[in-house]
């Protein structure tokens, strides 16, 4: 349940100001299940992601605290990069697409919809004022929009299966912890969702 506050403060799409707390590597998660799931225990704590970049210029090297995979970064070169890696925009698109699939196969499981492929596509209006011209200003994102066809097995000509999708697809968005960083930044968000029979 969210506090009230914080309700209001998400209503008014008012700047939040949380630090962040890193919790120990010894946390207990505690489970416990959600109402509306009766199928896996929900995990009600935080889960603590640290992250790692080293390198020079425009190329950074990163990895993910006890993980053994790492990845790299780089940057157009109109910026004064040499473009031999996703830039670091790239991935911010590239984690809203994938989020929303890991969030939808999530939801899926809990409320006993089948899935099948994803198809995502996202596209990003970026202002260089800020970022390339020093102007004044917010250097975000200008617009966001999200295209995503899913196989499920629900039957969107029937009312009952359009409720399910519609309830699906508002959950995901919901649920998605990159969509809502997207969305409480005060980027213009679109999203287009497309049910394709599995």
């Amino acid at each position: 349940m969210i506090p009230a506050r914080l309700t209001k403060a998400l209503t008014r799409r008012s700047a939040l100001s949380v630090k962040p707390q890193l919790l120990p590597q010894s946390t207990i998660v505690n489970y416990q299940r959600r109402q509306f799931s009766q199928t896996r225990p929900a995990l009600t704590s935080t889960l603590p992601v640290q992250i790692h970049g080293k390198g020079s210029g425009t190329s950074q090297t990163i990895t993910v605290q006890n993980k053994p995979y790492t990845f790299q970064t780089d940057t157009y070169t109109t910026l004064g990069g040499n473009d031999a890696h996703p830039s670091p925009v790239a991935y911010s698109l590239a984690s809203l697409g994938s989020c929303n699939q890991v969030t939808g196969s999530v939801v899926a499981r809990d409320h006993g919809i089948k899935v099948g492929q994803w198809d995502v596509e996202v596209e990003g209006q970026l202002p260089t004022d800020v970022l390339v011209g020093g102007k004044q200003g917010n250097p975000n994102w200008v617009s966001v929009e999200l295209k995503i066809h899913v196989q499920t097995d629900l039957d969107v000509a029937t009312e009952e299966g359009r409720k399910k999708w519609d309830f699906f697809v508002g959950e995901v968005e919901r649920r998605c912890p990159i969509t809502q960083l997207f969305k409480l930044s005060g980027v213009r968000y679109e999203s287009v969702w497309v049910n394709e029979r599995l």
